[in-house]
């Protein structure tokens, strides 16, 4: 479990402005949809993660108000790097995933396990300045390499190497223009 200290340096790491302070970090959570997700993750997560069940119970509370009044789904085990912007975070669905640096993802994507049984779920790997954009599906563990793009609508089930796009239902991989 990381320390509160680490929570807030986070928060104020996710802010848009660099060397927010922790009342900047306040009122952009009141005035912006994806900034308000990614605060109330981090301080979910923090309490998620604690031994005292009243913080977990609060952590419940809150992923359930981020799915009611935001329509958005982020399971407190997944691991979210630095700057991740939610462009628009209506429908936004991440399960166990690991994140990295400086991801943009757009509305309705989901990032999931592909559910085969007998098999330990896995989830979707995505690396530093990947874009995924509206309608993406992205199911099992597999890997979206570096500065990757998924085009809208793409269903992804296999891995998409650093600087290509994956493109369709199922995806194909070509290379960036």
């Amino acid at each position: 479990m990381s320390s509160f200290k680490d929570t807030l340096k986070k928060i104020k790491r996710d802010h848009p402005k660099p060397n927010a302070t922790i009342w900047d970090c306040l009122i952009t959570m009141f005035i912006n949809p994806s900034y308000n997700v990614l605060f109330n993750y981090r301080l979910g997560q923090y309490w998620y993660t604690s031994n005292f069940r009243i913080f977990k119970l609060m952590a419940s509370r809150m992923r359930m108000k981020l799915i009611f009044k935001r329509n958005c789904d982020i399971s407190y085990l997944a691991k979210i790097g630095e700057k991740l912007k939610l462009v628009h975070p209506v429908g936004v669905v991440i399960g166990e995933s690991e994140i990295g640096d400086n991801v943009i993802i757009f509305q309705n994507v989901t990032l999931g396990s592909d559910g085969k049984k007998g098999k330990e779920k896995s989830y979707p790997k995505i690396k530093d300045n990947a874009i995924i954009y509206s309608n993406a599906v992205i199911l099992g563990g597999i890997t979206i390499g570096h500065n990757a793009i998924v085009a809208a609508s793409s269903v992804v089930n296999i891995d998409v190497p650093d600087n290509m796009v994956a493109i369709g239902v199922p995806c194909k991989i070509v290379e960036k223009s």
